[in-house]
């Protein structure tokens, strides 16, 4: 009988089914995806949890009733930044697949635009909201509420500017010529946390307006 060789795989075993890493990477990303959604679904449930107890008051503290919040109107215009980066992101992927790629590296580059507005647009949304929640605090006992919506919506922005700086990298390689029809694995990857995050956001805010 003859030994197996027990030497590194070659080539040929790098590309073989059982070696697949832009499956991996791609499971990977769904199970990181995963465990996102579960710490987000768990705020939003506990913050629906504290503003429908807060309608009566606690500890001392004046009742706030349902209608009586007031949101920053920049946060809708970071939701209409926040769906656009989803878009271009598609449409990019789109063109990458079929190696169209001028629209590709224009609607990569729109999406990093896109996602840096958001980002602009979010920030003085997060400062009056934490300065809604101090001057309230002063005042009569005031409510935390806003502090809470602050927290969670700086929770999003932070995973927004992790998504930025993959999407920086993205687009630097796409403007190389590194992507074609047969490798846009790390597009595709971004496309999808992009999808999450416009998902979450568009959860959340929906939620802070219908218990608002």
């Amino acid at each position: 009988m003859f030994d197996q060789p027990t030497g590194p795989p070659d080539d040929r075993d790098a590309l073989s089914p059982r070696y697949n890493p832009r499956q991996i990477a791609t499971v990977g990303l769904w199970l990181f995806l995963a465990s996102l959604a579960m710490l987000f679904s768990a705020s939003m449930l506990g913050y629906i949890l504290i503003r429908v107890s807060a309608r009566h008051g606690m500890e001392g503290r004046p009742g706030v009733p349902l209608g009586s919040l007031h949101f920053p109107p920049e946060l809708w215009g970071s939701t209409a930044l926040v769906i656009g980066v989803s878009v271009a992101l598609w449409r990019a992927l789109a063109a990458v697949k079929r190696e169209h790629q001028k629209p590709f590296r224009i609607w990569l580059t729109l999406s990093l635009v896109l996602a840096a507005g958001f980002i602009a647009v979010q920030t003085p949304a997060m400062i009056q909201l934490i300065s809604t929640h101090k001057v309230l605090r002063q005042t009569n006992g005031g409510t935390a509420l806003y502090g809470l919506i602050f927290f969670l919506v700086l929770l999003h922005a932070l995973h927004v500017v992790g998504g930025i700086i993959v999407l920086i990298r993205v687009v630097i390689l796409g403007h190389r010529n590194h992507y074609d029809h047969e490798h846009f694995s790390p597009v595709k990857h971004a496309t999808m946390y992009w999808h999450f995050l416009d998902v979450v956001w568009l959860v959340m805010f929906s939620t802070f307006l219908l218990t608002r």
